[in-house]
């Protein structure tokens, strides 16, 4: 039983200030390619990380051209909610989406953004796909990443959890994310998006599979967007027993597919900005060090340092720290 994973597609209909191309048209193609794979290689099903859309709310010019390229495709595609698809992070709100309403005008397309609601393959169900959307909840305390209520006794089916999380094979800068070597899942494989860059496979020591395969577009121009491969994932589970589903077992692959229709990266991508803005940056951190040598105060420049300072000073709630960030992300990601 074959699947077909692609990373956050991250819809729009205009183009990100580091792109070249044409950045819509390009999308287009991947998803185009990642349809034909699926049906090429027998897929039961096309998965799709999360974060469709850029922004909740799309034109309605993008929302249709997008609704008609995902209604070429010939098999059932399922998803969750990522953080860019619904407004302030709340998935309470997804209801207003882009994606909600995507999601009614093209038949083949499930939102899944309950983890307790199961979708099982196979005439015996043999798999079983659970989601976890994108939450103030993902990421605290390892969140995220095991499905909930599938012990069924006598049945024992592979499962595969999908989440909308920092899942990470390394330490990164930041406070909020979750370490692969650490997470623990109940699931024989977690699928992950939300890191545009992705670990590629990653097979744990007690036999679970752990996959990202990246993002399906390069939105900024970072010299690690540049280098690496847009790519797709086949994951291949056979199941091997008796009749009895208890006696079960499994085996599973998967496969890493480079798009044929993505561009490298220095012919999509221009790091003239990025290059300007890093002199900016130095210019201006050079300028809070003398400041802070004058007045011995320490001088914040780094926008999410400053909310968070604010938000601690002032005792602001979480949640409305995160929406803050959300409008400024939206802001930022608009120019």
């Amino acid at each position: 039983m074959r699947f077909l994973l692609g990373g956050d597609p991250h819809a729009r209909g205009t183009n990100p200030r580091n792109r070249k191309d044409d950045y819509k048209a390009a999308l287009i193609a991947k998803l185009k390619e990642l349809f034909y794979l699926g049906e090429q290689k027998k897929a039961e099903a096309v998965i799709l990380s999360g974060d469709f859309f850029d922004l909740p709310d799309v034109a309605n010019s993008v929302l249709n051209e997008f609704a008609d390229v995902m209604n070429e495709c010939p098999i059932p595609i399922y998803t969750t909610a990522g953080n860019h698809d619904i407004p302030g992070y709340n998935i309470q709100a997804y209801a207003n989406t882009s994606l909600r309403l995507l999601e009614r005008i093209v038949p083949k397309l499930h939102v899944i953004n309950d983890p307790a609601q199961p979708i099982y393959f196979g005439r015996q169900d043999e798999v079983v796909i659970t989601f976890t959307p994108y939450s103030g909840k993902i990421d605290v305390d390892g969140y995220g990443y095991s499905p909930e209520n599938l012990i069924t006794p006598g049945h024992n089916p592979y499962r595969i959890h999908v989440a909308h999380g920092m899942l990470l094979d390394h330490t990164p800068p930041f406070d909020r994310f979750t370490l692969v070597q650490e997470v623990k899942t109940s699931a024989n494989m977690v699928l992950t998006g939300h890191d545009h860059t992705g670990y590629g496979v990653y097979r744990r020591g007690d036999g679970v599979i752990f996959c990202n395969p990246g993002s399906l577009t390069r939105l900024s121009a970072s010299e690690s967007e540049i280098k690496r491969t847009v790519q797709v994932a086949l994951i291949d589970v056979q199941t091997i027993g008796g009749l009895n589903p208890g006696d079960w077992s499994h085996q599973a692959s998967i496969e890493l597919i480079p798009l044929q229709s993505a561009a490298p990266g220095p012919d999509v991508l221009d790091r003239s900005k990025i290059e300007a803005d890093q002199q900016r940056q130095y210019a201006m951190e050079s300028f809070a060090a003398l400041v802070q040598t004058a007045t011995g105060e320490r001088v914040l420049l780094d926008i999410p340092q400053i909310v968070d300072t604010i938000a601690e000073q002032n005792n602001i709630p979480a949640e409305v720290r995160e929406a803050a960030m959300a409008k400024i992300e939206e802001a930022r990601t608009a120019v």
